[in-house]
């Protein structure tokens, strides 16, 4: 896991404990009309998961792996990763799609039967939206059958839309799939909050108009203007949430 990245200069930043309210429902005058939250590596620790799975499957198809092809991976598309692994291994007879589909298999299987290894404060923040009333949709880069398995372990009512990677013409970094969550809730991106842990993700929050907020776990994030940096989800609820959003569409600094 790669080390959290000190605040780069004119980016938002919230300490731990410095400047976020703990408790309280947001401000009426607050716009947080929804929260878009990636799945690997930002709502549960995934990746790791998803690397085992390669450095299982790439050896069996005559192929050598290392954590820096591994790296290269996260948070982008499937069947982008899946022709990555193709090219590096030089297994051109190999399509993409059937890679994904072995490794697919084995994180489903895994998310199904064994504890789910949720990051930090992630399940307190959802029941902390969910209590304010903010609607939740998971945005992520895998497919629906891994996203309907996470679906039904997490309380009901989390989350009001979804959409994965499968259902969409152009993943992440593309904002399709943020802009797409926003539809079907029927929200502005401008008025919401994205969860994200990737540098593929992060840009496909921000291009959507969303405020970002960048939770680096395996990878480090690059800093861009719409970003909120924190250490941890459990440094948050629904109210310091709000607060980020009406700082960035006020256009005011950030919350010392």
């Amino acid at each position: 896991m790669s080390e959290r990245t000190s605040p780069t200069a004119g980016q938002n930043s919230h300490p731990a404990g410095q400047g976020l309210p703990t408790s309280g429902q947001p401000d009426a005058d607050r716009r947080l009309a929804a929260a878009l939250w990636d799945f690997d590596g930002t709502l549960a620790d995934t990746e790791p998961i998803w690397i085992a799975a390669e450095f299982e499957l790439i050896p069996r198809l005559g192929g050598e792996w290392s954590e820096e092809h591994a790296h290269q991976l996260v948070g982008g598309s499937l069947p982008e990763s899946g022709a990555y692994i193709a090219k590096v291994i030089g297994r051109d007879d190999l399509h993409p799609d059937w890679i994904v589909d072995q490794l697919l298999g084995v994180v489903v299987d895994h998310c199904r039967t064994k504890p789910i290894p949720w990051r930090p404060g992630a399940l307190e923040l959802l029941e902390s939206l969910r209590v304010a009333g903010v609607p939740c949709a998971l945005v992520s880069a895998s497919y629906r059958e891994l996203l309907d398995v996470i679906i039904d372990r997490v309380p009901a009512g989390s989350f009001q839309a979804s959409v994965a990677g499968d259902e969409v013409q152009h993943g992440k970094p593309d904002p399709e799939p943020y802009l797409t969550a926003c539809r079907k809730l029927g929200v502005d991106p401008q008025d919401c909050v994205v969860f994200e842990d990737s540098p593929p993700g992060a840009a496909s929050g921000g291009a959507s108009g969303a405020t970002v907020v960048v939770i680096e776990n395996v990878v480090p994030v690059p800093p861009a203007a719409n970003q909120v940096r924190v250490r941890s989800l459990a440094e948050l609820d629904a109210n310091s949430v709000a607060e980020m959003v009406a700082t960035r569409q006020s256009g005011a600094p950030d919350v010392p």
